[in-house]
């Protein structure tokens, strides 16, 4: 081998030279990237955070870190504070992980550890415990598309203002799926387990499934707007195309029909109800309200009088500003929205 073959590399040499030089010069960069943003993401939250401190509204990420390097970027705190003076409300939760893939940057998982202890004025609150609650997001330049939360064995207490009354509530596994759909949303939600009872005392019955799917029309905007206003459904309208509710011992009763809400949160609708082990639906009932027996028997004898004597039946049920009917009799009246 002579002196200048010694010299000079050869191609090979040279190539692998660039290519490792390229190498490092972009992980240094991707780096020096993902940190920038880690930087951007505690710096943009708290400014946030503080500037909506003018309009009474207050939050805390503590020990805040952004975490995930190299391939992922995510928040993380240790507890998690909100408070809205000018509703009245605050809320307070455990720690908080969250997590997006650097090549998938719309699309982000989140979950939330409890307890949680929400509280609105004048004294209603709930507190709240779970294994585990998750959330995820996809978004796009717009805002969020489509975005689900799901959570195990979820338990609780709601205690209603003045009178210090509370209600348990429970569910062994629960989700809720919200999607953009042209200009409306559509909404699946599913409850397995759901379990209530008084603050003190047994259940009001047996554990139920409970399985929702609606669209409301023209309101894909609330989910761009991540915004949740206490009568947002005010004045909106949409399709219920089916709410299932499984008591158990086979009772079922499933609901389908156009519904809309007016002004002041009446709801009207066209609806066809489809109730299965009528006699069993009759004595599960009473239980619950025993003051309402009288109603609650002649309603019963009605849809057995309607399906011709079977314990099952399917009946149009209309509801007009906020009174429900059965077969023109009125047989109860449904809560403001």
């Amino acid at each position: 081998m002579t002196v200048t073959a010694v010299a000079k590399p050869s191609p090979a040499g040279r190539k692998f030279f660039w290519l490792a030089t390229g190498i490092v010069l972009v992980s240094g960069l991707y780096s020096a990237g993902w940190f920038l943003a880690a930087d951007q993401i505690r710096e943009r939250l708290t400014a946030f955070l503080t500037e909506r401190q003018a309009i009474g509204f207050s939050g805390e990420c503590g020990a805040m870190e952004v975490r995930g390097f190299p391939f992922r970027l995510g928040l993380f705190c240790d507890k998690v504070r909100l408070d809205d003076t000018r509703r009245g409300a605050s809320a307070s939760f455990g720690a908080l992980r969250s997590a997006a893939q650097v090549y998938q940057p719309g699309r982000a998982v989140l979950e939330l550890d409890g307890p949680a202890e929400i509280r609105v004025s004048p004294g209603f609150t709930v507190s709240a415990d779970w294994t585990l609650l998750r959330a995820s997001v996809a978004a796009s330049f717009s805002g969020v598309d489509r975005t689900s939360i799901a959570y195990d064995n979820l338990t609780g207490t709601a205690r209603a203002p003045l009178t210090g009354t509370g209600l348990g509530f429970g569910a062994s596994h629960g989700e809720l799926h919200l999607r953009q759909n042209e200009g409306d949303l559509d909404a699946a939600l599913s409850i397995e387990g759901l379990d209530l009872r008084p603050d003190e005392g047994p259940s009001l019955a047996a554990p139920a499934d409970v399985s929702m799917d609606l669209t409301v029309a023209e309101k894909a905007e609330w989910l761009q707007s991540a915004h949740v206003a206490p009568h947002m459904l005010r004045g909106s309208k949409g399709e219920l195309r089916q709410l299932t509710l499984d008591a158990g011992s086979g009772m079922t009763a499933k609901l389908t029909g156009p519904f809309s809400v007016n002004d002041q949160g009446l709801i009207s609708g066209e609806f066809s109800l489809t109730l299965a082990n009528i006699d069993a639906w009759r004595e599960n009932i009473v239980k619950i309200a025993p003051d309402e027996k009288d109603l609650i028997d002649n309603v019963a004898n009605m849809l057995k009088a309607l399906a011709g004597g079977k314990n099952e039946a399917t009946v149009k049920l209309n509801v007009r500003d906020g009174t429900a009917f059965l077969a023109f009799v009125p047989i109860g009246m449904l809560p403001t929205l």
